[in-house]
């Protein structure tokens, strides 16, 4: 029933996902999520994630890259970058490697 918690199961991922905001920090923890479009990641049920630009944060590379997704250890490599991704609400949200807090927030598409 509706009363019953479920956590996200493994195959909640699967499926395809829209940027909607990034999250920049300037150094002081003032950063907060900005809207954001233009990227967007297909998760399969074999590992691998598809992303219509270069996964890596802030980089505007149009080829499309593909990688791998780890649901045990909830990370995802594409191309020598990674990150770390959480479920927060509807919110599909991959923090990558950075020297200030950064991030991104997706929406599920499909």
């Amino acid at each position: 029933d509706c009363d019953d918690v479920t956590p996200i199961s493994e195959s909640s991922i699967i499926g395809n996902w829209e940027l909607v905001a990034v999250l920049s920090d300037p150094g002081d923890g003032s950063g907060t999520f900005q809207p954001a479009s233009g990227k967007t990641l297909q998760f399969n049920t074999q590992g691998v994630v598809n992303c219509n630009i270069s996964f890596c944060f802030g980089s505007l590379t149009l080829a499309t890259t593909t990688g791998t997704y780890n649901v045990a250890t909830t990370s995802i490599d594409v191309d020598n970058c990674t990150g770390n991704y959480s479920f927060n609400g509807a919110f599909l949200e991959v923090s990558h490697f950075c020297i200030e807090p950064c991030g991104e927030r997706y929406i599920r598409i499909n």
